[in-house]
């Protein structure tokens, strides 16, 4: 994994959790029990699931870094929904898009998550396009 690709991992493992909270808090519900194992979870599979992606190459990556923290969610989605919460009504395009985001924790973009997470973002997406462009340079 790349000095840049490791930062964007990083920043979004360590967002991971203070995010999960503040958006559940945000929505107005009580952090119900197992809540915290849950954004755990998360984490970890995080730490798993994004020096998986950003290890490969930029043209075997298959997914963006956002979208497995979006996925990531779908641990303490759980929790919430066992506890009784009722799904938010969502936005139809955003729920076509997300539909397991019952309780609509998902970001829309990295920015939600800090200004670190935004600015690794940002430095691994130019990194990524200027190895796509030198691809398709033939460099």
């Amino acid at each position: 994994m790349t000095p840049t690709a490791a930062g964007l991992a990083s920043s979004l493992m360590a967002a991971y959790a203070p995010y999960v909270r503040g958006r559940v808090a945000r929505r107005g519900l009580e952090a119900p029990p197992g809540l915290d194992d849950a954004i755990e979870e998360g984490r970890r599979w995080l730490e798993t699931a994004l020096p998986d992606l950003l290890g490969r190459p930029y043209a075997s990556q298959d997914r963006g870094p956002l979208e497995l923290f979006q996925e990531a969610l779908r641990f303490p989605t759980a929790v919430l929904e066992r506890a009784g919460y009722e799904p938010v009504p969502r936005d139809e395009l955003v729920a076509n898009a997300l539909p397991g985001d019952l309780f609509d924790l998902a970001p829309a973009s990295s920015s939600d998550l800090g200004e670190a997470a935004w600015r690794a973002h940002l430095a691994w997406g130019a990194s990524k396009a200027a190895a796509m462009r030198r691809m398709v340079d033939g460099g």
